[in-house]
């Protein structure tokens, strides 16, 4: 044995026990297994020595109980209060808004014209005549009024509470030849100008501040022309206001769409709030304000008396039964006022007086603070609890208080020790009998991170369990990759590896079960695919029988007698098909790195090889097509002798695929691909030949590593001529050069076959190539076929080149037969039809 390799392979062993140990260790300071409250006690147990246990329950009823004893702390809340009031407001204050209605929109009224100043011409003594304006001084005069009844007319003698009266302080804007001039109306709404012309524009604006809120210009025209005789007093048309409201059906609308009210109290709201608009310019005591403060004044009285949440739909219906008092006088009570005012205050109204929370808790966790412990003495030899009955909180506190318990230090090394043997028994085991692994580091190191990785599996399904489910554990997919990677012996191997690490990484013997036997269900399902959607029909079907191993021991393991067995093991089930679904998904796509990482050939990877689409492919049938038909033919031949004997069909044909893929350095110094040219060899040395020839093997394998082909495929590139002679070469030499030529100077680059599939590969090649040349010009008889069979074979045997294959005299009997079949079926004979050309 080499020492290099061994230190290797002793390297990746240590280092794969010290990292899965570390894994399993993370986070784990237990020294002996946690005993489930409500589990049946595994066995008796007793106290080893006298010591107090806290009754964590009795305790935790004795702080509940002082808790409830604690009388909810109860304030004012004067947020609520605020909002409230402020709603309340909102309603009134929306009410003033919505009565008035929109500024009409007035058409700009053209300018008026003032008529031409009469002059008077003069004739003077001397002949000449002067020309003078007639000056015609006048007094205008004229009013501005609120106009009560809406006439247009001044009359404040009407009969009734409300007549017009004269707005003060109104602009009038007065337009001369002399210019512009603005005059104000006095106490009693009269202005007067005094005119030295004859006309002037009598102007106001609709926006005057003096204009009461609510109250518009009634006429539609702003502008009056006025024109006056000489020392006249000439009247302008009065200018009369009118309140601007809005229709009440159109008031009440815009409040209920907003707030939830009676009619009645949006009647009366929209009503009060138009009459307002009245009575504030002809200075009457305004009524909204007072309802709005009678129900202010009850919601405060309300909040006053501390509402409870119980108790606000019995203040609510007592505000509604006894409204408060509004009056329009000091004695006129107003009820429909006092109705509404009830009526809003009771819609609004919240309960003011609640629990603090905060200061609840505080007193009700210093009420439990104050509470002792309730202690239960336990004397050594004391029964805690007997096998079999269902263990409470003290039973366990009991037993973890006064048992000895393993020392941590004492179960970490224990655990060290198990998968050190662990990994001992695998690579022994790899060693003794799956040499080829054991003989490659690049496997072993695999091995080693597929152990780490199902160690870690098992860490992470410790610390996730509570929260989900024990069979979140992917035992499947390490199954699966294992079968894939390597082979279905070795994945059992990893299943039997994957049970003792869920063993000592969960201490539960239901889980380990669980991975035992999943990690077992995916191997006979892989072992037989040869498609890709046969790897997708197999991660099904594994997570199907996985769901059910999952349903027995949950069932058997996991049902307490507390549990709803249909609930238990339904959640069971679904947990572990659904993470071996996705798991083995996972498993797949991390496939190819692997592959890429270790150079390992699975059947995912040769069935991307096989497809006649690869770039190695294409590359072979544009360059050389003779030699990609001869190598097709090997691929049919090479498959059907390794499904005979048991060896990798898949490998068997891939190899064939890819054995002359250096041909395409030089496609035509090979016979196969010469059409209808001279053959080049004729013309040169059989030394020159024979270098050409023989270099298709080292062109090959530089080709296999620049399209990545793994090392298994290029195998078949490097042995499929072994070391024999290219005999026509070496013949030919002898003839030119006689007995002093070299035979080892014509014998191919490469070794002998030490595989099945290349051993096989090896005949089918030689079989392909014989059988193309000796039916070209013999018929193809089944008996012709078998003579070359065996002529091919037997020389094979006889030189010795499949000394170092693992092929038995039974299995080479069975690849004869194969060939045959194969060949014989190829060279069918068919149907001559008359008249068809060739006939």
């Amino acid at each position: 044995m080499k020492p290099r390799p061994t230190i290797v392979r002793t390297a990746l062993f240590l280092a794969t026990v010290v990292a899965t140990w570390g894994v399993l260790s993370i986070g784990s300071a237990a020294s002996q297994p946690e005993f489930e409250v409500g589990m049946p006690a595994p066995q008796d147990f007793e106290a080893a020595r006298s010591s107090p246990v806290v009754d964590d329950v009795a305790t935790e009823q004795a702080q509940q109980a002082a808790r409830g004893s604690v009388e909810p702390i109860k304030e004012t809340n004067p947020e609520i209060e605020a909002s409230v009031q402020a709603s309340i407001n909102q309603v009134f204050d929306d009410v003033e808004v919505l009565v008035v209605a929109d500024a009409p929109t007035r058409t700009p009224t053209p300018p008026l014209d003032l008529p031409e100043v009469t002059t008077t011409t003069v004739a003077e003594g001397d002949g000449s005549t002067t020309t003078t304006e007639a000056l015609l001084p006048a007094i205008i005069s004229g009013r501005a009024f609120l106009d009560v009844n809406g006439d247009a007319m001044f009359n404040p003698d009407a009969e009734g509470d409300r007549i017009d009266q004269g707005l003060a302080g109104v602009t009038i804007q007065i337009l001369t030849d002399d210019g512009p001039t603005q005059v104000r109306t006095d106490s009693n709404g009269i202005w007067t100008f005094e005119l030295e012309t004859g006309a002037a524009v009598v102007s106001v604006n609709a926006t005057d501040p003096v204009i009461p809120e609510g109250w518009i210009v009634a006429a539609e025209e702003l502008s009056q022309l006025v024109e006056c005789a000489a020392d006249a007093i000439c009247a302008a048309v009065d200018i009369d206001y009118v309140p601007n409201l809005r229709p009440l059906t159109d008031v009440q609308a815009a409040l209920a769409a907003k707030y939830v009210l009676p009619e009645e109290t949006l009647s009366y709201l929209a009503m009060t709030g138009s009459d307002d608009v009245v009575r504030g310019p002809l200075g009457e005591p305004l009524h909204l304000p007072v309802v709005r403060g009678a129900a202010l004044d009850r919601v405060l009285q309300e909040f006053g008396r501390r509402i409870e949440p119980g108790q606000l739909q019995e203040a609510q219906a007592s505000v509604r039964s006894s409204p408060p008092f509004v009056f329009h006088t000091d004695t006129n009570q107003d009820v429909a006022g006092g109705e509404a005012a009830g009526e809003i205050v009771a819609s609004f109204l919240q309960a003011n007086f609640l629990i603090d929370q905060d200061r609840t808790r505080t007193a009700q966790e210093a009420a439990a603070a104050g509470v002792d412990d309730v202690v239960v003495n336990f004397v050594a030899g004391q029964t805690i609890v007997e096998q079999g009955e269902i263990m409470t909180d003290l039973d366990v506190a009991a037993i973890n208080e006064t048992s000895i318990l393993t020392p941590t230090e004492q179960v970490s090394a224990a655990l060290l020790a198990v998968i050190a043997v662990l990994v001992a028994l695998l690579g022994l085991y790899l060693a003794r009998f799956r040499p080829e692994f054991w003989a490659r580091p690049r496997m072993v190191a695999l091995l080693g991170i597929l152990i780490l990785l199902a160690g870690g599996a098992v860490r992470g399904t410790v610390v996730i369990q509570e929260a989900t489910s024990w069979y979140v554990l992917p035992a499947v997919a390490f199954g699966f990759v294992t079968a894939i990677l390597f082979d279905q012996r070795i994945a059992v191997l990893m299943a039997l590896s994957v049970g003792v690490l869920a063993a000592v990484g969960t201490l539960d013997v239901g889980i380990t079960v669980y991975a035992a036997l999943a990690a077992l269900a995916p191997i006979p399902f892989v072992s037989s695919v040869s498609t890709r959607g046969a790897f997708r029909n197999a991660v099904v079907l594994s997570s199907l029988v996985a769901a059910g191993i999952a349903a027995a021991t949950s069932w058997f393991f996991h049902v307490g007698p507390n549990d709803i067995l249909l609930e238990t093991v339904g959640v069971s089930v679904a947990w572990a098909f659904g993470v071996s679904v996705v798991a083995s998904l996972v498993g797949l796509a991390a496939l190819q790195f692997f592959e890429s990482a270790f150079d390992i050939t699975t059947t995912l990877s040769l069935l991307d090889l096989t497809d006649r689409n690869h770039k190695a492919l294409q590359l072979l049938q544009e360059e050389a097509f003779g030699t990609f038909n001869h190598s097709l033919m090997v691929g049919t031949l090479a498959d059907a002798a390794a499904r005979d004997i048991g060896a990798n069909p898949l490998l068997a044909r891939a190899m064939a695929y890819y054995h002359d893929l250096g041909k395409t350095e030089n496609p035509t110094y090979f016979i196969e691909n010469q059409f209808g040219i001279p053959n080049p060899h004729d013309l040169l040395d059989p030394g020159e030949s024979a270098e050409i020839i023989r270099s298709h093997v080292t062109a090959g394998v530089a080709l296999a590593r620049q399209f990545k082909i793994p090392t298994d495929v290029t195998q078949g590139i490097v042995s499929h001529h072994g070391d024999g002679v290219m005999r026509f070469f070496y013949e030919k030499a002898r003839e030119h050069d006689g007995e002093e030529v070299d035979v080892d100077d014509y014998r191919h680059i490469g070794h002998k076959p030490r595989t099945a599939e290349t051993a096989i590969l090896m005949v089918a090649d030689s079989l392909e190539a014989a059988c193309r040349a000796v039916f070209q010009i013999e018929e193809p008889t089944p008996d012709a076929i078998e003579k070359v069979v065996g002529r091919v074979m037997d020389e094979k045997l006889e030189d010795g080149q499949l000394s170092e294959s693992p092929l038995t005299l039974g299995e080479l009997t069975k690849i004869r037969a194969a060939f045959l079949e194969s060949l014989v079926g190829h060279y069918h004979q068919r149907i001559a039809y008359p008249n068809f050309p060739g006939n």
